[in-house]
């Protein structure tokens, strides 16, 4: 039996096209055998899971509660998973905290849009409840918050600000859901079935040392940008000084408004300066009939974007867990929310070897989002994460 208090498996490649049904039991039962290989079902406190959307959805959650049944089981769509194999595609990854070392209590937010203050701290307070009634008790700094949303609800921003406030001091990192970039639907996980304008909350408490970060690998800005006809609401920009903005953001950059991939967007990103410091506003896609251009957080006339100059992507991350290393001590396991656009960017600058190789020494794995989570802000193009130390 395993000492170590987190495991991880991710799903062989598998023939997904023939048959989506028969693929996600396949994946299903492949992470329920490397995991309870390794711990024993009663050991398992819960289990957190990401998931392409090419597998039948009814399919994975059937077999996921089968599988690990009566346990607590949340998780959602993917744009890839990774652990120490390396970055993956239509795959599953199932992380399991055991119950040594962690006490975990889980809700399901309904209707994003109607989340208010009274609702997020009902919520914050009843899974506060939860963990005081468990036989072993961590002090509020043992814990920390992990949020799962809908990658397409557009609701991120307000959620996060709502759910700061409830839970107060209490570090909190997530992701919002991807669909393997079809950008067609995103969904949570809950006791057996997957939603979708929902958001999953876990509420962890644990005895090992942690710490929840954030990176980005921003080098320098370039150039502004002012827009000046957008919604708001469909976070679509419409124009950028004046330019139909689809048509403006292309010409910048050689290229013409049909040949704006994600690819494109991974490289060339922009950002709005707040605070001080840049943040990225990802591109989701472009509209060639309107010149819209659609971005993965909150955009409105007026703001400035800046064209931002990326650095080394490997050698930022590389640099962060280094000095997380010296300051926490050696890694046990890090659970990370990772950028869709950073896959690409690594992909496309051919480091899938670099990349694989800090998955390994740190011990990660995670799921690539469609927007970051990091205390009360919604990020794009970032790594962010909690990294727990050997006791």
């Amino acid at each position: 039996m395993s000492k170590m208090s987190i495991l991880s498996a991710l799903s062989k490649s598998g023939s997904v096209h023939a048959s989506s049904s028969y693929a996600a039991i396949d994946a299903c039962h492949h992470v329920a055998e490397a995991i309870l290989s390794q711990a024993a079902h009663e050991d398992i406190e819960c289990i957190l899971f990401h998931t392409s959307t090419v597998f039948d959805l009814d399919e994975v959650a059937s077999e996921m509660s089968r599988l690990f049944c009566q346990i607590p089981v949340v998780g959602c769509t993917s744009a890839g998973e990774f652990n120490q194999s390396g970055y993956g595609t239509e795959k599953l990854l199932a992380i399991a905290f055991l119950k040594s070392e962690f006490s975990i209590a889980t809700a399901l937010v309904k209707n994003l849009g109607d989340v208010n203050f009274d609702k997020a701290h009902d919520i914050a307070s009843t899974l506060r409840n939860t963990l005081q009634k468990r036989e072993i008790r961590h002090e509020t700094e043992q814990h920390f918050v992990v949020s799962m949303l809908d990658g397409l609800s557009r609701h991120e921003e307000h959620f996060l600000e709502t759910f700061a406030s409830a839970f107060g001091n209490i570090p909190h990192l997530g992701g919002s859901a991807g669909d393997d970039l079809k950008l067609n639907a995103t969904y949570v996980y809950y006791e057996g079935q997957f939603y979708q304008d929902a958001a999953v909350l876990l509420l962890v408490g644990t005895s090992k040392p942690f710490t929840v970060f954030s990176i980005d690998h921003i080098h320098s800005p370039v150039s502004k940008l002012v827009v000046t006809n957008a919604d708001a609401e469909s976070r679509t920009v419409y124009e950028i000084n004046g330019e139909p903005a689809a048509h403006y953001y292309a010409s910048l950059l050689g290229l013409k408004a049909d040949e704006l991939t994600p690819d494109v967007f991974s490289l060339f990103p922009l950002a709005v300066f707040v605070g001080g410091k840049y943040f990225i506003r990802s591109i989701q896609k472009v509209d060639l009939v309107t010149n819209g251009i659609t971005f993965y957080c909150a955009v409105d006339i007026g703001i400035i974007l800046t064209f931002i100059q990326l650095g080394d992507c490997i050698e930022a991350l590389e640099s962060v867990l280094e000095s997380l290393t010296i300051k926490y001590g050696e890694p046990d396991f890090i659970y990370a929310c990772d950028c869709f656009l950073r896959r690409l960017e690594i992909q496309q600058s051919n480091k899938d070897e670099e990349i694989e190789r800090l998955q390994r020494k740190y011990k990660i794995a995670g799921f690539n989002a469609y927007g970051e989570h990091i205390h009360s802000v919604h990020l794009n193009q970032t790594f962010t994460g909690v990294y727990f130390a050997k006791n």
